[in-house]
């Protein structure tokens, strides 16, 4: 005959109410009481087929109580078990000696609840009490009948469940939600604290902290030995760096400045000559001119001697004579004056040649 109604002994309202639902998700009957005294009572009047019972409670506590059931005939055999947060490993056999069958941990698991639920059973069907009288809970001259007294007394006992599991369907949602909430506050809280105290102590600590002064012989030979050591390499490789920096800038303005005095040399060198040698031509144009209108008159006596008187022989020359005796002085003249000039240009244009190579290797030494 398995276990169907069950007593709950908790000073906890949330412990009881906990329990008392995971107890009906066994099909179960619970009822409730606050204190051990109170589950005393209780059972003066009622019978139930199992008891959870709290260690901890004001008063007598849970252990003391277990004891005083099992020394009542009526309730030796009843299966017990201590409800409490417990977890000692020599707890559990100084439960046993005070009665219990075992030790549910609080917050309570389904699984140890069903499991201690099997032990119970099993020990409830071993006792094989008697059944209960019909009526347990009216007095024996008033039994069979319904008193005010019964009434009252089952009407409190509903209104009480009603209540109870108003709360535990939504109040109890609430709390959780409150409490996690205040949790949450509660550990953002702290980590601010903390942090604020760090940060106090760090600056306690720093406040207090001064580095050690430096004696006059200890710092200045590794002073000394490290600049020594680091300084030359660093300065050498700055000059260095500078230097390079320094030569291809200079390489690069002596190139431009080569180049550009290349060029204005060789513009100017060949203005120079081409200026020269127009000059030269210019005036042996002009000598040319001359000797060939001296010529030209010398011809003209040879060939035509004048008459009498010295003025007439001038006008005595006819134009072609002239222009015959002109031309043969010209091509005489020019072939003189043709090997001179032929020397000339050639030697401007091997100056000219001169130049150009002499501006082409210096910008290459220079490159």
């Amino acid at each position: 005959m398995p276990v169907r109604h069950v007593l709950v002994v908790d000073d906890s309202k949330s412990a009881r109410l906990m329990l008392r639902k995971m107890l009906q998700g066994f099909s179960l009957t619970v009822d409730t009481v606050d204190s051990a005294e109170e589950a005393l009572n209780y059972l003066r009047a009622q019978r139930p087929d199992a008891i959870f019972m709290d260690h901890t409670m004001p008063g007598m506590d849970g252990l003391t109580a277990v004891r005083q059931i099992r020394g009542d005939p009526a309730n030796a055999a009843m299966p017990m078990a201590m409800y409490t947060s417990k977890e000692e490993a020599g707890y559990l056999e100084e439960a046993q000696a005070a009665g219990a069958i075992g030790v549910l941990v609080k917050p309570a698991m389904p699984e140890t609840l069903g499991a201690l639920l099997e032990q119970m059973h099993a020990a409830f069907d071993a006792a094989r009490e008697p059944p209960a009288p019909p009526v347990a809970d009216a007095p024996a001259s008033t039994a069979g009948t319904v008193t005010a007294e019964w009434v009252e007394k089952v009407t409190l006992e509903k209104a009480e469940q009603v209540f109870y599991e108003a709360i535990e369907s939504q109040v109890l949602p609430l709390i959780n939600d409150v409490v996690a909430k205040l949790r949450r506050d509660l550990e953002a809280g702290q980590e601010q604290i903390g942090e604020r105290v760090a940060a106090r102590v760090c600056e306690a600590q720093l406040a207090r902290w001064r580095p050690p002064a430096p004696q006059p012989g200890e710092v200045e030979p590794a002073v000394d030995a490290a600049v020594r050591a680091q300084l030359p390499p660093l300065l050498d490789g700055r000059l260095e760096a500078h230097y390079r920096e320094e030569r291809a800038a200079i390489e690069g303005l002596a190139r431009e400045v080569a180049t550009e005095v290349c060029q204005n040399q060789l513009h100017e060198l060949s203005g120079r000559l081409v200026r020269q040698l127009s000059a030269r031509f210019a005036e042996a144009t002009q000598k040319a001119g001359a000797v060939a209108r001296e010529a030209a008159l010398e011809a003209c006596r040879e060939a035509a001697p004048p008459p009498a008187g010295e003025g007439a022989a001038a006008g005595f020359i006819s134009q072609e004579d002239a222009a015959a005796a002109a031309r043969e002085a010209a091509r005489r003249l020019w072939a003189d004056a043709l090997p001179s000039l032929r020397r000339r240009t050639y030697l401007a244009a091997g100056w000219a040649a001169a130049a150009g190579i002499g501006a082409a290797v210096l910008a290459y030494a220079l490159r």
